[in-house]
């Protein structure tokens, strides 16, 4: 199964943000989505997840339209958006029922492995930055989605989340998740990507599998490198 943006291009309004995008998000690998402020990279995920509709092009789920398979979608935004008339509970209850689905047991585990369990009866205003971020993230990972889509996620998580939030992206990877990443965070994104999409000024730039780094021109050196030599050839 395979979640396509076949020639997107789409923006707010009239202005253009990002132009003529084509990639693909196979079930089962992680695709990082890097480039700098601006850059588009927010802009594309909302495309991918409804919330915007392309001016040009089209985003398909197996060759179907988008909305007709709207459910085998998740999201985790760069800001946490949790409800904030419901406490942690009821947000989480209110998601099972939104997918009709019973993960009471994935749950439990998810809110023992994040340290959840303590704030299930505290309303949203009551949290810190870094636990809303980890209520969004089991939210998203109950759903049981065929595509994850995620944006920024890592700004907030301490080192324990961080590091229990990439392992489980690698379980949801091989448990036949396709997975989409945006991240300022390069050596995270080279370490756990399969595939690196490069975005600049809202044009895809560089679409490559790890096999990048073995290659003549690129061997022996880091995404970060290869990333800041691309932008600058752009200037």
């Amino acid at each position: 199964m395979m979640l396509s943006l076949n020639h997107v291009s789409g923006g707010y309004l009239t202005r253009r943000i990002i132009r003529d995008l084509t990639f693909g998000i196979h079930t089962g690998e992680i695709i990082g989505l890097v480039g700098l402020n601006g850059a588009g990279k927010s802009t594309t995920l909302r495309h991918m997840t409804g919330t915007l509709k392309p001016m040009d092009g089209e985003v398909t789920i197996n060759n179907k339209d988008w909305y007709s398979q709207r459910d085998k979608l998740a999201l985790i935004p760069d800001k946490p958006y949790l409800y904030p008339n419901l406490t942690v509970y009821e947000h989480f209850e209110f998601i099972k029922s939104i997918y009709r689905i019973n993960t009471d047991n994935y749950l439990n585990a998810l809110l023992d492995r994040y340290l959840i369990r303590s704030h299930l009866n505290k309303y949203p205003f009551a949290l810190s930055k870094g636990t809303q971020q980890k209520v969004s993230i089991i939210s998203a990972m109950i759903a049981n989605p065929t595509f994850l889509i995620i944006d920024e996620p890592f700004m907030g998580l301490d080192p324990r989340g961080l590091k229990y939030f990439t392992e489980d992206l690698n379980r949801l990877k091989r448990e036949g998740v396709g997975i989409i990443l945006s991240t300022h965070m390069l050596t995270i994104a080279e370490d756990l990507c399969d595939r690196i999409i490069v975005l600049h000024e809202g044009n895809q730039q560089y679409y490559k599998g790890r096999s990048y780094l073995s290659t003549d021109d690129f061997k022996d050196r880091s995404l970060e490198d290869i990333f800041f030599s691309m932008i600058e050839d752009k200037r």
